[in-house]
């Protein structure tokens, strides 16, 4: 089996989002997404953002059937939560 892992912020899913996530699952058997934590979206976007929490995102992204699973990311090291 094969896995594919894409990572971003997903903060405002657009269709290119989609279109990205359905390329890679093609790639492979399983999609993994990771995504930046409300932190570090805040630190690379800037203080008006999250427009949306981790786990809606989080939420979002597991309901498009391409998606696997989600990670959620803390820091720029990759700690983050499985």
């Amino acid at each position: 089996m094969k896995t594919i892992w894409t990572n971003g912020c997903f903060d405002i899913l657009h269709v290119g989002h989609i279109r990205m996530l359905k390329y890679a699952a093609s790639l492979g058997d399983r999609l993994v997404v990771g995504i930046d934590s409300d932190s570090r979206v805040k630190q690379l976007k800037g203080p008006q953002r999250p427009i949306n929490r981790a786990e809606d995102r989080a939420e979002m992204l597991l309901s498009i059937a391409c998606v696997d699973g989600v990670v959620v990311f803390h820091d720029e090291e990759g700690m983050c939560d499985l």
